[in-house]
């Protein structure tokens, strides 16, 4: 395959979700977070520096809470069944003032695996799949 061949594919993959279910009012309530252009995920890192001495930034390398509460309605649905519901920015800030810690971090991983975590694996996964071919 050549290298327009993947930029092709690539544009017309479906991007990688993870689904991350909440309770709110105590009814569950699942919401929807995909991998991010990565223009757009690397200027929200820039907006959001690490916080000295803050152990979960220093893990991260930007400020985990603040970058999920701006990005969240840029790559976040509320699924209603099988059908993705766009929520504005008001209901995004109302759904974090209603969630407990552990929900927010359980958002904030979500965005993490999807945007970091997923690409470096799958920069790893072909470099393995191509030395095992032996053309490494």
């Amino acid at each position: 395959m050549s290298f327009d061949d993947d930029l092709k594919a690539q544009a017309e993959a479906e991007r990688p979700f993870e689904d991350v279910s909440v309770a709110v009012n105590k009814n569950l309530h699942t919401f929807r977070f995909r991998r991010m252009d990565g223009d757009e995920w690397a200027n929200e890192v820039d907006k959001h520096p690490a916080r000295p001495g803050v152990l979960v930034d220093m893990r991260y390398g930007y400020n985990i809470r603040s970058i999920v509460k701006a990005v969240a309605p840029k790559c976040g649905v509320r699924m209603d069944g099988n059908v993705e519901t766009v929520m504005d920015v008001e209901q995004w800030g109302k759904l974090f003032k209603a969630l407990d810690g552990a929900a927010v971090a359980r958002f904030g991983d979500a965005i993490w695996g999807l945007n970091e975590y997923g690409p470096a694996a799958e920069v790893e996964a072909a470099k393995k799949a191509l030395a095992s071919t032996g053309t490494a």
